[in-house]
């Protein structure tokens, strides 16, 4: 990939391309390193509670950037479009992800997130113009829910500490498949032309629902202060700016920069740092189940990507690019 990326930004200078492989190692590491921060913030924060916190004040911040900027207000539909993707991806996604870490080890939960390339190939299928996958995205889509079933089928899951029902992995698996149809359905939004500014608005929205949901499920009246931790202080603060701010505004601008499928490779090297971090810091398990999963999804997530890239045309430059879309 770092031979791709050469050759595309070889008269642009090497600032740009310097640049560019930072956004990358963000992306990829940073995000990866979210699953297990996300376990140490709920260890004395409720789940609800400390995802809502973590998106409203990361979408504070970026609306403030964006503004700061002299990004646009949205202005009519792209307000209602840009709080449909909130929902569908930030609140849900990530608040399923949060949920499921209550139970299930963040590596697990990682590798079951891997599966939204799956997802979205699969609806792009099913949809009402469907496009039938390329042989390689099929076998990448088998390969990819056998995975999934392997971890998800009869038997307890290693869980690090002791072992969990697989219905509790139901619900990031749901996360994924809501984070899928909310990134197709963010292709044909009207959302705001500042990609920083939809975001923000969208991470809002999904913020106060999710707090919304924590005040009715009892969370803050479970609350003790004093028993909150530093370390869980610290995870949300990390959370929020690093694990939020920063990445995605990285992402965003690996998006306006390179080809978007190349961009979609941290979905099969989150995983690994995830499984990587919790096994090293948390006492993650990783048993022979768990790695032939892990090896099976993340093949699919290859084949699905490689799939798209002899299908897609050459780079387009940054000029050429949509704009006004939010990052999905």
């Amino acid at each position: 990939m770092v031979e791709r990326l050469r050759g595309a930004f070889g008269q642009a200078g090497s600032g740009l391309l310097t640049r560019v492989l930072l956004a990358f190692l963000t992306i990829y590491l940073v995000w990866g390193s979210t699953f297990l921060a996300i376990r140490v913030a709920i260890e004395s924060i409720p789940p609800l509670l400390m995802c809502g916190l973590r998106l409203l004040s990361a979408g504070a911040l970026m609306v403030l950037w964006a503004r700061a900027r002299g990004d646009a207000w949205p202005r009519g539909r792209e307000w209602r479009d840009a709080v449909a993707v909130g929902v569908l991806l930030p609140a849900i996604g990530n608040g399923a992800v949060t949920l499921g870490e209550t139970h299930v080890a963040s590596g697990l939960v990682a590798l079951l997130v891997a599966s939204i390339p799956l997802w979205m190939a699969l609806l792009t299928w099913l949809g009402p113009r469907g496009v039938r996958p390329a042989p390689l995205a099929l076998l990448g889509l088998a390969l990819g829910f056998a995975g999934v079933g392997l971890l998800l089928g009869p038997g307890a899951l290693e869980a690090g500490h002791g072992t969990v029902s697989p219905l509790w992995a139901l619900i990031p698996v749901g996360g994924s498949l809501s984070w899928a149809w909310g990134s197709l359905f963010s292709r044909r939004a009207q959302l705001p032309r500042s990609p920083h500014m939809g975001t923000g608005v969208g991470l809002v929205a999904g913020g106060v629902l999710l707090l919304v949901a924590s005040a009715l499920a009892g969370e803050p009246a479970r609350l003790d202060p004093a028993l909150v931790r530093t370390s869980s202080l610290l995870s949300l603060a990390y959370l929020s700016i690093l694990g939020t701010v920063v990445t995605f505004s990285a992402y965003l601008f690996l998006l306006r920069t390179v080809s978007p499928t190349i961009v979609s490779t941290y979905a099969f090297v989150n995983p690994i740092v995830a499984m990587g971090l919790g096994w090293m810091f948390a006492g993650e398990r990783l048993t022979t189940r768990t790695l032939a999963a892990a090896a099976l999804v993340i093949a699919s997530v290859v084949l699905i990507t490689v799939s798209r890239l002899r299908a897609a045309p050459a780079a387009t430059a940054p000029a050429e690019r949509p704009r006004g879309r939010s990052a999905a």
